[in-house]
């Protein structure tokens, strides 16, 4: 039976992120877009970057570290129904 030492601290691998950081980047653009064009054209922003977000749950092989939560089925059903939603109002509501 062998057992598996911890790292010494200091020398831990240096994990991936880029759907963390297309996530931020995202946000960040919705919030430009917001400022620039109205909050309809961010929402619509925000709400592309949810579903582009869902798919890249639903296709990925292993759980992308910062838009994984659950299980695959729960994320993208809230990733992508958040963002149609999120569109759907965006389109939709009125004094905008």
């Amino acid at each position: 039976m062998s057992r598996t030492m911890p790292a010494p601290a200091g020398t831990h691998r240096r994990r991936r992120r880029p759907a963390m950081w297309v996530a931020l980047v995202g946000i960040v653009l919705a919030l430009v877009a917001t400022f620039a064009f109205g909050p309809r054209v961010g929402g619509v922003v925000l709400a592309v970057e949810l579903v582009g977000l869902g798919f890249v749950r639903a296709v990925a092989r292993r759980a992308p570290y910062g838009i994984s939560a659950r299980s695959r089925a729960f994320d993208v059903s809230v990733l992508m129904g958040g963002g149609v939603v999120l569109a759907v109002l965006a389109l939709t509501a009125q004094n905008m």
